[in-house]
């Protein structure tokens, strides 16, 4: 690749930004069909979960949170690498409304869609499971 190859490159995936989605895992793609079916009450059961937000690090991150208990971060993500993780706490928790097989294969790509409703101007490129913790 020469110079301006690379510029290029940069270019489209600047611009890509907001656009930009987690693929829908290979071992998931038989079952993409089912989604549209779930997605409804996934987001609706993560909109009752979270219900408040922050942005620190010098607005560089974005934390969602359950005004109830807001020294739980549920989502956390990062504007620079357009990375977002969760607490493994939400996923538990619609454990109680959405049997697990459905919830195991469609969780992320809800938890994407509810972010992107609600901030269509970032992209997602990684979902990451973890334990977060307020600063």
């Amino acid at each position: 690749m020469n110079l301006h190859d690379d510029i290029y490159r940069i270019k489209q995936i600047m611009d890509e930004g907001k656009d930009a989605y987690v693929e829908r895992a290979r071992y998931d793609q038989e079952y993409e069909e089912e989604y549209p079916k779930w997605k409804k009450s996934l987001i609706k059961i993560l909109e009752s979960e979270i219900d408040s937000y922050a942005e620190i690090n010098d607005g560089k991150i974005i934390v969602l949170l359950n005004k109830e208990n807001l020294d739980k971060n549920l989502i956390k993500y990062d504007k620079i690498n357009e990375r977002l993780w969760y607490d493994y706490s939400l996923q538990e928790t619609l454990q109680d409304y959405i049997p697990y097989g459905y919830l195991s294969r469609h969780f992320k790509y809800a938890l994407q869609d509810f972010f992107k409703k609600h901030f269509p101007e970032y992209g997602v490129r990684e979902i990451t499971a973890a334990s977060l913790v307020s600063y």
